[in-house]
């Protein structure tokens, strides 16, 4: 969808790219020292793709980003990059609970709060510019799975909510991601530069 959403012809999009850091679970940073990270990396980071000619390309604050289903929106908080958007999503598996969302390091798109139902595809927002940021990082959209307990309560959401298994459990993206994909080796010139 995130192809599609930016008109991009996806005969030029060979594959996602990651370097290390920058997927679910990762206990590295991808950017600045490339050290530890104080907690494992809670989703994956959608900030580069390979061409049909090999060339790594990445993505800019005009990066549109769609809903992954039709939802909710339970929260819009700010981020150390941007602002972030929950989506609380009917969970269409035979066991009940609910789906989340989370976009990260997103400016959201103008009506996009608590309360607003979007549909799948929508555009809820583009990637935020991270140049105030002091972890010099390149913008990139952040994206957590996970189901919520039944106890959830999204006032106030905060970051750190995300990392809570009581109340998140979270799933590893990429088993949404309908593209190819592929990691670097750390030693690449693209990823040592980031």
């Amino acid at each position: 969808m995130l192809i599609e959403a930016n008109r991009m012809d996806p005969k030029d999009l060979q594959s996602w790219v990651f370097c290390p850091g920058m997927r679910f679970q990762s206990p590295r940073k991808w950017w600045g020292d490339h050290g530890r990270r104080d907690f494992p990396h809670e989703g994956i980071d959608l900030c580069l793709y390979a061409d049909r000619t090999g060339q790594v390309i990445r993505l800019d604050r005009q990066t549109r980003i769609p809903a992954v289903r039709d939802g909710l929106v339970r929260a819009v908080f700010a981020d150390y990059l941007g602002r972030a958007v929950v989506i609380e999503h009917e969970n269409t598996q035979a066991d009940s609970g609910r789906f989340l969302s989370v976009y990260a390091h997103t400016a959201p798109e103008t009506g996009i709060q608590p309360g607003v139902a979007v549909k799948q595809g929508q555009i809820i927002a583009t990637i935020a510019g991270t140049g105030h940021s002091k972890a010099d990082i390149l913008p990139h959209l952040h994206l957590t799975l996970g189901r919520a307990s039944p106890q959830m309560v999204y006032e106030p959401f905060v970051w750190n909510v995300m990392r809570d298994p009581r109340r998140i459990t979270l799933q590893d993206p990429l088993a949404v991601v309908d593209w190819p994909c592929r990691e670097l080796d750390p030693s690449e010139r693209i990823c040592a530069e980031l």
